[in-house]
């Protein structure tokens, strides 16, 4: 992988493809430390603003220091503390690898936004994967009732419906939640190795499907 220069010390920047290279590991950790004084200096700024407050504010709110919606300075600067550090540890996080198995998300107001369920065993078994379904919206959803088509290998195999087990068969989808649904794949003796694919739907929902990939390796003799 080409080196890059990283000059202004954010973490966006960072390959994390290269986990395992030293030079990258060391421009990671500059970055991480770099990340931590700013976020450190604008905390204590805001410290040391709220010791330059005058008596007289406080007394003004009551002798509380509290401002109208009825927050403390003090909680206040906890509250931006804690939001500034989640902020810091999510960017921090390294992406999930594109194909990745375990959990893929499907907007039941945003169908455009697509991924793929990928699955993966050797030999015969099951193969079980997460789809999270979110509503984001301010209204209620209907349930989704999600289910699968045949999952058709590149050389004619066909892998039936029944063999695909939804559980919970049926997900309620009220306002600004997300529910989890697990998709099972029962792989028989007979299933030769190779790609399957599918397509997973939801009932009702004629533009919210998600493409399902199922990986059967051979067993090692």
């Amino acid at each position: 992988m080409a080196d890059k220069t990283f000059d202004d010390g954010t973490i966006d920047d960072l390959p994390w493809a290269s986990i395992f290279d030293p030079a990258a590991n060391a421009r990671a950790l500059s970055a991480i430390q770099a990340e931590g004084f700013r976020a450190a200096r604008r905390i204590i700024d805001r410290f040391a603003q709220a010791a330059e407050i005058s008596p007289d504010r406080g007394s003004g709110n009551g002798g509380n220091g509290a401002d109208p919606a009825g927050l403390s300075e003090w909680e206040q600067l906890t509250r931006a503390w804690w939001s500034m550090t989640g902020q810091f540890l999510l960017r921090s996080l390294p992406a999930r690898p594109a194909g990745d198995g375990g959990s893929v998300g499907l907007d039941v107001n945003n169908p455009a936004s697509k991924d793929a369920l990928a699955l993966c065993v050797t030999g015969s078994g099951s193969a079980t994967g997460e789809v999270w379904l979110h509503n984001r919206e301010s209204a209620d959803r209907a349930e989704v009732r999600l289910r699968c088509s045949e999952l058709l290998g590149h050389g004619g195999q066909v892998i039936e419906p029944d063999a695909v087990r939804v559980e919970p068969a049926a997900v309620p989808m009220p306002r600004r939640s997300s529910r989890g649904v697990q998709i099972t794949v029962d792989v028989d003796p007979q299933v030769c190795p190779g790609t399957y694919r599918g397509t997973l739907l939801a009932v009702g929902y004629p533009d919210l499907w998600l493409p399902v990939v199922l990986v059967v390796a051979a067993q090692e003799p």
